[in-house]
């Protein structure tokens, strides 16, 4: 019996740890894909570089990341102000390891 528990403890521990690791991987992965399709979105209907950092600090709050953590940037083709019909707009957000990607031709 104490060996059960002895080895149940010592098993249960990496496998939390490990599963918690997992949640918290995942959770930034979603974070990362709405921030960039949410501040993209923000983008294309003001397009105003500004207003993009906003929108983007006040997301990552809402998921509970620190700004400061939180890195992104913004490219429009071929007009660099987006402003043009037929341009693209792409932003790449990242969170650590966590990167997604989003585009729009305006």
């Amino acid at each position: 019996m104490v060996d059960l528990i002895g080895f149940g403890v010592l098993l249960q521990i990496p496998i939390l740890m490990f599963a918690t690791l997992a949640v918290q991987t995942q959770q930034q992965s979603f974070a990362v894909e709405a921030i960039a399709r949410h501040a993209l979105r923000a983008h294309v209907l003001l397009p105003d570089r500004n207003n993009t950092a906003q929108v983007v600090a006040e997301l990552a709050q809402d998921f509970g990341i620190a700004k400061e953590r939180l890195s992104w940037t913004l490219n429009c083709r071929p007009d660099p102000s987006c402003l043009k019909a037929g341009s693209t707009a792409e932003i790449e957000v990242r969170i650590g390891q966590a990167v997604a990607y989003s585009s729009q031709r305006l």
